[in-house]
């Protein structure tokens, strides 16, 4: 009778909201079956409408993530180049080859490709600080969707005013700097958000709407095939927001290979290509941004327990860090993934640098476009192939995780041996660029969304921000030591193979978080009522 009175005392719905589900006060299969509220929803995550509005979202974002991430770091190479000059003399440096070059940066001078490599060390430490704000209220209220939208558009706002700085001047390359630290601070925000979606779909799915493992006989080796149904639905919206995102980009990025394939200066030097696809893409974004807006469902959590929004953030971690002996698994997982995502990011940077300088900086800029296109293209197919494959295939999620992350082990064993003068390989022909492109990156793509199913497997319910923030904020607040670490090695080699080293041992030390972790175990702790939860109730 009580639970008839609560459910029509309920308050009315607005269109687009989201009820999350009651926190079980017990952990009892009964408790945990009938903990959902009898109220109706509309417009929940379990329509397609609800999906596809969340897709238009993550598309949104790809044109501006697609060529900041590429089209930037080229502008920045380019502008550094010209306006920088070979150490100890006034002569300009070289644009293909070995290149010996250094350009003012604070006080001092600094190897040109250092300078970029400085950039992200900033630009991480900033999106850190974000990022731990961002993750500790996004969970309260109607903050989720409004943090998101604004984020995304505020994106691709700061990408608009590329294509009005056109010289190759040092003042310019200060700007760009800083339009692109603001963007890298900027896309934390709604990338912790947008990620944070992904588990909702899965307990919108039924995640919940089963008991907890009775006996240790059934929980080690039988929760990810019991659960694989509500598995495919996280590997479903993890590919799909991925393959959205890279759409996005590779719109952006076709046009950028037009405008630099027609433009009569292209053939010589695509830094005006480069400038006028930043600005488009961030057009886009910002237009597909606020239509998604209209359309993406209102999450409606919990009302925020205080006011002080930073000090609520900061609570909220530190209480997330002490589940740690409640949840260990999505712990182990976090930091292999940490470790992971940060190498990546920064062998895929020093790449891009890399095959700038042996196709040409200018005459090799058509070439980059392409690259740079098909780099995505391959991405969205290996992100996919995987989605069709987990659900036929016997292989287990976590054999698939060991075999995308052994491609990067040996590619970035394969970099560092272009350290020596005397071998032939390591990335110093153009070739190895395209065999790399099409194993690596769809390899990438596809152990970036593995990586969110098993995490999004693992979370408990109402906690999907937090832990979300969780990875982003640990990779955020320790990624700046490893660009910085790269910086300061390029500025003493001038010798791009020598930075993959601290990824190739990266690498090494994520494998064994990777190995260490218990998915199935991970699981069964999710289930667990959150420790405040617990307390609550008994009061």
């Amino acid at each position: 009778m009580d639970h008839v009175r609560s459910s029509q005392a309920s308050p009315k719905l607005e269109y687009g909201t989201v009820v999350r589900q009651a926190s079980a006060t017990s952990d009892s299969a009964d408790d945990l079956e009938h903990s959902r509220p009898e109220v109706p929803i509309q417009n929940s995550l379990k329509s397609k409408k609800a999906l596809w509005a969340w897709l238009l979202v993550c598309f949104s974002t790809g044109p501006t993530n697609g060529v900041a991430g590429r089209y930037v770091p080229a502008v920045l190479q380019s502008v550094a180049n010209a306006v920088g000059h070979i150490p100890g003399t006034d002569k300009p440096c070289a644009t293909r080859g070995e290149i010996v070059c250094v350009v003012p940066f604070g006080r001092g001078e600094v190897d040109y490709n250092s300078y970029i490599l400085y950039l992200q060390a900033i630009s991480r430490s900033v999106e850190g600080a974000l990022t731990l704000l961002i993750a500790g209220v996004a969970d309260y209220g109607h903050y989720r969707k409004n943090l998101m939208i604004i984020s995304i558009i505020l994106f691709g706002a700061f990408a608009l005013p590329f294509a009005s700085f056109t010289e190759k001047t040092y003042s310019n390359l200060v700007t760009y700097s800083a339009l692109w630290l603001t963007q890298a601070a900027v896309s934390a925000a709604y990338g912790t958000i947008e990620s944070s979606y992904i588990p909702l779909f899965m307990r919108e799915s039924g995640w919940f709407d089963r008991a907890p493992a009775e006996s240790a006989s059934t929980m080690p080796s039988g929760s990810e095939a019991r659960h694989k149904s509500q598995i495919n639905v996280g590997t479903k919206a993890s590919v799909l927001s991925l393959v959205a995102g890279n759409l996005g980009s590779i719109v952006a990025l076709l046009i950028g290979v037009i405008i630099a394939n027609t433009s009569r200066s292209g053939a010589k030097d695509g830094y005006s290509s480069f400038l006028i696809a930043i600005t488009v893409g961030g057009a886009i974004t910002v237009v597909l941004g606020t239509i998604g807006w209209f359309f993406v469902p209102s999450v409606r959590g919990p009302k925020a327990p205080s006011k002080n929004l930073a000090f609520l953030a900061l609570k909220n971690q530190f209480s997330l860090l002490k589940s740690f002996r409640r949840y260990p698994e999505p712990f182990k997982l976090c930091i292999g993934w940490v470790l992971w995502n940060t190498a990546n990011s920064n062998f895929q940077s020093v790449l891009g640098l890399a095959f700038r300088e042996v196709s040409g900086l200018g005459t090799g800029d058509r070439l980059y476009t392409v690259y740079s296109f098909l780099g995505v293209v391959l991405a969205s197919l290996g992100s996919l192939a995987w989605m069709f494959l987990y659900p036929v295939l016997t292989w287990k999620i976590k054999s698939y995780a060991y075999f995308f992350f052994i491609i990067h082990v040996v590619w970035c064993l394969w970099g560092t041996l272009g350290i020596s003068n005397n071998v032939p390989i390591g990335f110093k022909h153009t070739a190895e660029f395209w065999v790399e492109l099409a194993v690596l990156n769809p390899a990438t793509s596809a152990l970036r969304a593995c990586n969110r199913v098993i995490y999004a497997a693992m979370i408990p319910r109402g906690k999907e921000a937090h832990f979300t923030g969780l990875e982003i904020t640990l990779d955020l607040a320790t990624g700046w030591i490893n660009p910085l670490v790269q910086s300061v090695i390029q500025d003493a080699t001038h010798n791009l193979r020598y930075p993959m080293l601290p990824n190739l041992f990266l690498f090494l030390a994520a494998g064994g978080f990777y190995v260490w972790f218990d998915m199935d175990k991970g699981i069964e702790d999710s289930m667990k009522p959150w420790e405040e939860d617990v307390v609550e109730a008994e009061h």
